[in-house]
């Protein structure tokens, strides 16, 4: 269990390193993308030890990298286009969906063209971020969140 933090004096409450008890159990995004690297590097090296094959740890370090950038991308889009009020479509948000759906095409024609990418790593890689999700959902139960 997490030690619980005191709230801050009011000339504390304008400094940022100052953490408040409601943003200590607020779900972190932070927190789920170091997770899902994590899983993906630690998850990489012990599928290429199990399967005795390199390549088949980087397709799942590679997969789950991918995911993350995608997943920090649309976090970043959907901060700046779904907020109250009227929503903001400008250039970066534009190109950074477009961004997203290239990187995963490039993902998805590399599984086509390169033979020895290992399509079973590639699909354990995606779902580093689901896995990093869940551990998130539980800790922010714990904390008292949701």
């Amino acid at each position: 269990m997490r030690s619980e933090r005191q709230k801050p004096e009011p000339a504390q409450r304008n400094d940022p390193r100052t953490v408040t008890v409601d943003e200590a159990s607020a779900f972190s995004r932070r927190y789920v993308v170091r997770t899902a690297l994590v899983i993906a590097v630690v998850g990489g090296a012990v599928y290429a030890v199990l399967r005795q094959s390199l390549v088949s740890g980087l397709s799942l370090t590679g997969a789950g990298v991918v995911v993350i950038i995608n997943y920090r991308w649309l976090d970043a889009i959907l901060a700046s286009v779904v907020q109250p009020g009227r929503p903001r479509f400008d250039l970066r948000s534009v190109l950074g969906i477009f961004g997203r759906f290239a990187l995963l095409g490039v993902l998805l024609t590399a599984l086509i063209w390169v033979p020895p990418i290992d399509e079973i790593g590639v699909a354990l890689g995606v779902s580093t971020l689901v896995v990093a999700v869940i551990f998130e959902g539980l800790r922010w139960k714990e904390d008292g969140g949701g």
